[in-house]
Formats: C-alpha cells, sequence, structure tokens
C-alpha cells in the first residue's frame, strides 16, 4: 500500500472547500505551514533530553546508553537532532511520530530508527496488545508494541492522535489557492480580465485571431503595464477588481493567522508583525514556551520513559529535556537568572559553569548564603525590629502624659522591653537589665521627652547591637 493512498484511507476528507487537495505534503509548500511545523520541530529537537537518576536524594545524569542515543546519534546514521527534528515533523503533520527501537540482549534500548507515520497502521493482536503494520515498500514488518516508540499529539481515542493536517485542511485550502491565485495574476499581468468592444460583427476566425493576438502581446508577468494600441474603433473594458481592491493582500494575511491559531505560535515567529510591539513579542515568547512548546516536552518524556526504558530501569532512571536550553539564545536572560540562583543560595557557581559546558574549579562548589538569611544577618534584621517597637512606644506614650508621668512610666516599659531582649534575642538577662537602666538613665537627664527620643533615635539599632557582641 503506498503512502497516499493509505493516507486517503486514514483520513478521507482531504478534499476543501476551495476545491484543492491537502496531503501532509503539499501542505508544507504553504509556508505559514512550513514555517509553523519547523519553529516546532527544530526547536524541541535541540533541547537537551537526557536520562537522570536519583541517588541518595540528589539528582544526576544517568551513566546510561540512552543517553548517547537521545544526544548524539539514535542509530549510526542519523543524529539525535536530525531523529526528533523528523519525529516532531511527524507529530505537527500527521499528529502521530513512530519510530523502530532496537533491543540489545539484555533488553535495553541500543537504537532507534524512524518510521515513516503514513505507511504505519495500529491495531491489536488476539491478546488485545497494540501492533504496527508498517507498509512502506521493500521495508515491510509487523512489530509488537515493545519495539515502537510511539508518541501521540491530541487525540480522539486515547492512542493515535489527530492530524493537524487533516483537522486544518481548509484554512490550508484557502492559504494554498490564494498563493496559487497571486501566481495567475503576476502571470496574467496583476490586472483581472477585461473585454475587446468592437463596432462590427467579427466572424470566429477573426475572433480567435484576435485574441492569440492580444494574449500573445498583453498578458503575462513580462507584459504588464505595456501600453495598449487599438484599432479601427476597438476599446477596451476592464471587468474586476484589481489586487487592492478586493483586499487580497488583507486575505493573505489573515490565513498566515489562521494557520499559525492551529499550531498555536506567535505571528511575529512567522515574520509578521503588523501588530508586534516589543513588550508583547517578549510576553508572547513567554506563552509560547509554557503552552505551545512544553506540552510537547512532556508528551515526549512520558512516552521515552514508558517505551524506552525496560520495567526495571523504570525504578531507577526517568527522561526528562533541560528547558533551560530555551535561554541559550539570550544572553542577559541567561545571565540575570544564573546571578539569581547563585545570590539567592539555590545555585552554586560550579552548577552554573557545567550548564555553560565550562570546567569546574575549586572553591566554587559551596552555596552563597545572602547576608539576610545568615544567623548574623537574621539577629541583625531582628534588633531593628526592637529598636523600632521602642521608639515607637516612646513616642505614643510621651504624647499621653505629662513629662513626670512619662518618666514614671519608664522603668515598666523599659522591663517589658529588656525581656524581649532575652527571649527574642538571646542577650543574657544581666546585660539586657543593664541596657534598659542605662536607657532610663539617659532619658530622665533630658527636660523634653521629644528632645530625649530624638536623640536615643539615631542609634537604637545600633545599640541593641551592640548587646550581640
Amino acid at each position: 500500500l503506498k503512502e497516499p493512498e493509505f493516507w486517503r484511507q486514514a483520513y478521507p476528507n482531504i478534499f476543501t472547500g476551495s476545491g484543492i487537495t491537502i496531503t501532509p505534503e503539499n501542505a508544507m509548500q504553504v509556508s505559514a505551514v512550513f514555517a509553523c511545523v519547523r519553529i516546532l520541530a527544530e526547536t524541541v529537537a535541540s533541547l537537551p533530553l537526557k536520562v537522570y537518576e536519583e541517588v541518595n536524594g540528589e539528582r544526576r545524569v544517568a551513566d546510561h546508553p540512552l543517553n548517547y542515543i537521545l544526544g548524539s546519534s539514535c542509530n549510526g546514521e542519523q543524529t539525535a537532532m536530525e531523529m526528533r527534528e523528523f519525529q516532531m515533523t511527524s507529530l505537527g503533520l500527521r499528529g502521530n511520530a513512530y519510530a523502530e527501537i532496537e533491543l540489545d540482549g539484555r533488553g535495553r534500548t541500543r537504537a532507534i530508527h524512524p518510521l515513516k507515520p503514513g505507511y504505519v497502521a495500529v491495531s491489536r493482536d488476539a491478546a488485545g496488545n497494540l501492533k504496527f503494520d508498517y507498509s512502506e515498500p521493500g521495508n515491510e514488518k509487523v512489530l509488537p508494541v515493545h519495539r515502537v516508540w510511539r508518541v501521540a499529539g491530541l487525540s480522539g481515542d486515547g492512542v493515535t492522535g489527530l492530524s493537524p493536517i487533516s483537522l486544518a485542511r481548509e484554512s490550508i485550502g484557502v492559504a494554498k489557492g490564494a498563493e496559487s491565485t497571486a501566481a495567475h495574476m503576476f502571470s496574467n499581468g496583476i490586472t483581472t480580465s477585461g473585454t475587446l468592444e468592437y463596432p462590427h460583427k467579427l466572424d470566429a476566425d477573426k475572433i480567435e485571431n484576435l485574441r492569440s493576438q492580444f494574449a500573445d502581446r498583453y498578458a503575462g508577468h513580462g507584459n504588464s503595464h505595456k501600453p495598449m494600441i487599438l484599432e479601427s474603433g476597438m476599446t477596451w473594458k476592464q471587468v474586476g477588481l484589481n489586487a487592492d481592491d478586493a483586499q487580497f493582500l488583507e486575505s493573505r494575511k489573515f490565513q498566515i493567522a489562521e494557520i499559525a491559531r492551529w499550531y498555536r505560535v506567535p505571528l511575529h515567529m512567522l515574520n509578521e508583525l503588523d501588530k508586534a510591539t516589543f513588550s508583547n513579542i517578549e510576553h508572547q515568547s513567554m506563552e509560547f514556551v509554557m503552552h505551545t512548546i512544553r506540552p510537547w516536552l512532556v508528551r515526549i518524556e512520558q512516552t521515552a520513559n514508558r517505551d524506552l526504558l525496560s520495567s526495571d530501569e523504570k525504578r531507577r532512571y526517568y527522561v526528562q529535556h533541560t528547558v533551560e536550553g530555551l535561554l541559550r539564545g539570550d544572553t542577559k536572560a541567561r545571565y540575570e537568572a544564573y546571578g539569581s540562583a547563585i545570590t539567592d543560595g539555590w545555585m552554586n557557581r560550579n552548577e552554573v559553569r557545567r550548564l555553560e559546558n565550562l570546567n569546574p574549579i575549586d572553591g566554587l562548589d559551596d552555596f552563597l548564603v545572602p547576608m539576610n538569611m545568615t544567623e548574623q544577618g537574621l539577629a541583625k534584621n531582628l534588633a531593628g525590629v526592637l529598636a523600632r517597637a521602642e521608639i515607637k512606644a516612646l513616642t505614643i506614650e510621651s504624647g499621653k502624659q505629662s513629662l513626670e508621668s512619662f518618666k514614671d512610666w519608664l522603668p515598666s516599659f523599659y522591663g517589658r522591653h529588656a525581656e524581649r531582649l532575652v527571649n527574642e534575642l538571646m542577650v543574657p538577662p544581666a546585660v539586657a537589665e543593664s541596657y534598659a537602666a542605662t536607657r532610663i538613665e539617659e532619658i530622665r537627664r533630658y527636660s523634653s521627652a521629644q528632645d530625649a527620643i530624638l536623640a536615643i533615635e539615631t542609634t537604637a539599632q545600633t545599640d541593641i547591637e551592640a548587646l550581640l557582641q
């Protein structure tokens, strides 16, 4: 069974209202479809895909042969990039991607051979297990489920994905029809057809001869805009609209947006920048990673874990993309992210160097801890809180009563304040009591509560920090 016939059986409704037959092959002739599929394929295939393991609660890249297959060469003929690019192209065109798994003597994946999805028919055997009939001429075979890595897109049955080309065939048909119309317009000299009017009757031979001569001299892209010379009272009357009047270009722009909508690709990535600004392009790029690329990555990761790892390996290993590769093209954003991770203390400098393919350096394995997160930093912050609480309490109370009453109130307040110093800052009781007594004596020397508060306000925090020495 040849691939085109198989496609027609799998997706019988390949004809469109525009009268154009749409298949995965000719759909790629539409620039918007080609661009969307290429963007998805190259983005996903360029991200590192590695096998990880957890040892004593720590994640690390595993010493597993699958890392070479997924990261360098999948079968000795294709690079990993080429194979995964083909995989994503198949998903973008047909909604399914298949690859034959070659196993070694221990039952582990030794190589991956991509299969053309147009030749794959999925069915079930007598036991209800999936099987895959591959009908490429000269390479026919039936593969059991454990010998196939299969990835399905959005599905209607949970097994095979829906073909984006089949679903979007009307939109693609209109776009392809518009391209064909544009080509014919240029071929015929842009302006739409018209009529030659002659005041006398012409026989059939003269009409055909006139039509032929007129087409030779004035039709076609090379003859466009030539001056028209008419004889014997003959006149030209245009019937129809030119490209601008028909808003032909606007309709073509709309079809670009329509196809981009099917693939969830931002318009600016298709070089359609009419309504783009720097800020919304940046936001759309983030949405592209989160809402377009990430779901595909999850599909590929989960199927790789299911199909490429043996039952025993699944207990220890797992396959996952390194999404940080999407930042590799933006140096400023990447360095800012690294800087934040290092200063916040959840990455060390050698980990960053490994991500940048740099060798580690002795002394850079230690994690930096922000000053305000150290014991000293936390104590300093708390000293500031207690100092501000002291000044606030003195200010409020001084406004409620006379100076003498305020001074009489001081011992009770500083008794409580000394307890806070002991309980919250772990200051020895004798030191806290000495601080309280000194502060009471200092305030009582002033003839104005406001002057006393102003005098101690600038040194309150440093005075409490001194208690920690």
